[in-house]
């Protein structure tokens, strides 16, 4: 009696160990698909938003082998720096923070397509300098200043226009609202300030960035606006 016990209490643990192994190496099988799809995306990101390093890459779910099984990533975050610094159209980003959503592959993530990105990025000023063509800087409370060279009754003088920045969705561009405008040092009357808002002051576009986004928000801070981005059926 006492010996079948003891088979019986050794058949146990043979079976619990060899569950206990078969467990380890699924989730070891499970990490290792999890690091090299990461690895992947960090690669195809890297040239898909033009950094100068290989974004940061996190896959959240677990676990990660039934993903694989259906080729369908449910959610992967990505951070980055300097994005759309090696690109010659891209409008630069110093900083990227996104969530991209359902991302599916038909060739094991050789390649693969977002279903939906959001997030934020930052502009930095320099960067709106230059597509504005004039200076732009911030100006506090979340508002923006912008400079230029108009003319008035044939003489040519320095405007400053401040203004909380405003997104046009529709045409991807920044304009000012709430403006007050000082022309060689001396603050406009209201009733001037819109007229002449439109012929000194031009939208400033914020189309050319990578992965198909487009900008859904803007705030101006101290050292950069922020911008929410999102986009559809994003190719990586």
């Amino acid at each position: 009696m006492l010996r079948r016990h003891r088979s019986a209490l050794t058949f146990v643990g043979v079976v619990l160990l060899l569950a206990g192994l078969i467990a380890a190496g699924l989730y070891g099988a499970d990490r290792w698909a999890q690091n090299a799809v990461e690895r992947q995306v960090a690669k195809n990101l890297h040239s898909a938003l033009a950094t100068p390093s290989e974004p940061q890459v996190s896959i959240d779910g677990f676990p990660f082998l039934t993903q694989v099984a259906t080729r369908n990533v449910r959610q992967v975050h990505v951070v980055a720096d300097d994005v759309g610094a090696t690109g010659e159209n891209a409008l630069r980003l110093i900083h990227v923070d996104l969530l991209v959503s359902e991302v599916m592959t038909t060739d094991w993530f050789q390649t693969m397509t977002a279903s939906h990105i959001e997030g934020t990025g930052l502009i930095d000023y320099a960067v709106l300098e230059r597509v504005a063509t004039v200076p732009v800087s911030y100006a506090g409370d979340g508002r923006i200043r912008v400079e230029t060279t108009t003319t008035i009754f044939g003489t040519k003088v320095v405007a400053q226009i401040t203004g909380t920045p405003r997104l046009e969705r529709g045409e991807q561009a920044i304009t000012l609202a709430d403006p007050t405008i000082k022309v060689a040092g001396v603050d406009l009357p209201d009733f001037t300030t819109t007229a002449l808002l439109r012929t000194v002051v031009k939208p400033i576009p914020l189309r050319g960035l990578p992965l198909r986004l487009a900008v859904t928000s803007i705030s101006a801070e101290a050292d950069a606006l922020r911008v929410g981005v999102a986009a559809d059926d994003v190719p990586l």
